[in-house]
């Protein structure tokens, strides 16, 4: 909703870049306080994983901006973003981390599937 509702006065690239910096400014406030009690990592593959999570999330902020940019409403926007981002942790699950797959895994990814190609046919 929020994403909807800014992209219209905002460009893609500045608005995903100030919903990070956001994120960051909250997160300290949260994180000062435990500085001396806390591990920040203790594997570098941790850290490797969690750069790749902020440049999804990156990404995922500046598609959506773009996508509300172009006029698409959010009641078919919204579900076509989320879709498509279960369905892609979906298939990275199976075909890259190697998680096992069943036949209500399939079911469960063709319905997301179907649902936003459905949408996205509006």
């Amino acid at each position: 909703m929020f994403h909807n509702q800014a992209a219209p006065y905002i460009n893609p690239t500045f608005g995903a870049i100030v919903v990070s910096l956001t994120a960051v400014v909250l997160g300290s406030i949260f994180l000062i306080p435990q500085l001396k009690d806390i591990t920040f990592f203790t594997n570098q593959k941790g850290l490797i994983f969690v750069i790749l999570a902020g440049l999804s999330a990156f990404f995922i902020d500046y598609f959506a901006l773009k996508t509300y940019a172009s006029g698409i409403s959010i009641s078919v926007g919204g579900p076509i973003i989320i879709g498509g981002s279960v369905l892609i942790a979906a298939i990275i699950g199976v075909a890259v981390l190697g998680e096992s797959i069943s036949l209500m895994k399939v079911a469960g990814i063709t319905l997301v599937a179907a649902g936003a190609i459905i949408l996205a046919s509006l």
